[in-house]
């Protein structure tokens, strides 16, 4: 009897440690099962869904070093020019019942040249030290929902050819614009654009449309902009064929009514000029020849032609014409290099200069990510 109770006695005290042991314990949650990050295909390579969510996005950018040089009579825009410029681009997407929900940013960072004189005399044309700045800015801002975007962005307008001798075709700077893109069968297109280049002037806002169509052997592009503070229109076309898997041909023409904000500027790729001949051209023309010698080499020949370019706010009997030279190679992927030499002559007397000329041209390096 006594053995059978202290064995009864013995299991009522371990129970007691037992259940007071058990009070004590702390309780680890499980953790949750990790969720790695999905890619999305939907949209392209580079896509990744953020997670957690239904939104793919895609981070990108650029990073860019030119070489560039001008000489010839436009005033001090002889030398070295050399430039830099970085970007990184955030491309955000989701599909809704009306469409593909899209938010677009750009941000550019680009330096400038400073040049200061100092102790004048002290040779030749005196010593000079150049200084280097720039600035890092929202270059573009787009809310897009189906065919309707609207933000701050390069002019639908600012379209050109492939390479680098078709320069001054495209409006100075962005616009705060709305626009609309139908795409229709067959490769038709078909926008039209409201956009204000100049902040708080009016009420009244530049009118751009495109009709293009993109197929096999190439595409075509007739646009036409009307910039509502000067009262000056402009219509441009460009047709790009495929004449070959390796070669293909691009014709640009515009005509203006007067001096805009869509007006061409030959003066586009040279730098400062120093002359009171600004930008516009009443005919101007443009054409590449290009060819794609292997997977990492193509070049272009090219030119084009202004006729009764801008002095002042008004046009003058002065033409212009451009010939250049663009190589592109691909030093390796995402890594490309660029050499362009481009000539460009004045027949007349511009700022007391008879027939001025300039020679200007460029090497750039720029890696893609």
């Amino acid at each position: 009897m006594k053995i059978k109770s202290l064995l009864i006695g013995s299991a009522a005290i371990m129970g007691g440690v037992s259940a007071a042991q058990a009070a004590d314990m702390v309780v680890v949650p499980e953790p949750e099962p990790m969720e790695y990050v999905r890619v999305c295909d939907v949209y392209g390579a580079g896509f990744f869904y953020i997670p957690g969510t239904e939104t793919c996005l895609k981070i990108g950018g650029m990073v860019r070093y030119q070489m560039g040089f001008s000489n010839g009579d436009f005033g001090d825009s002889d030398g070295w020019r050399k430039y830099a410029r970085a970007e990184v681009n955030i491309d955000a997407r989701s599909e809704t019942e009306y469409g593909t929900l899209g938010a677009f940013i750009k941000l550019r960072g680009h330096t400038t040249r400073e040049d200061t004189l100092i102790a004048p005399g002290l040779n030749e044309g005196g010593a000079h030290s150049q200084g280097v700045d720039g600035y890092f800015r929202l270059q573009q801002a787009i809310i897009s929902l189906g065919g309707l975007s609207l933000g701050i962005s390069d002019s639908i307008w600012d379209t050109g050819l492939s390479g680098e001798q078709d320069v001054g075709f495209f409006p100075y700077d962005r616009v705060h614009f709305v626009n609309y893109t139908f795409d229709a069968a067959n490769g038709v297109s078909f926008a039209v654009s409201l956009e204000e280049a100049d902040d708080d002037y009016d009420y009244t806002p530049n009118v751009v449309g495109r009709v293009g169509v993109a197929q096999g052997w190439g595409s075509a592009d007739l646009y036409a902009a009307y910039d509502a503070t000067g009262e000056e229109y402009a219509v441009k076309g460009i047709v790009k064929a495929n004449l070959s898997d390796r070669m293909w041909l691009g014709v640009l023409g515009q005509y203006e009514s007067g001096i805009g904000y869509y007006s061409v500027n030959p003066f586009d790729d040279i730098g400062s000029t120093g002359l009171s001949f600004h930008t516009g051209a009443e005919w101007s023309a443009a054409a590449e020849l290009g060819y794609k010698f292997t997977p990492k080499l193509k070049a272009s020949l090219g030119g084009s032609y202004y006729s009764e370019v801008g002095h002042g706010v008004v046009l003058s009997d002065v033409d212009a014409w451009k010939v250049g030279t663009t190589i592109d190679y691909a030093i390796v992927q995402n890594f490309n290099a660029k050499l362009a030499v481009n000539y460009t002559k004045f027949d007349g007397i511009v700022d007391g200069i008879e027939d001025p000329h300039q020679w200007s041209g460029f090497l750039r390096l720029q890696r893609d990510f």
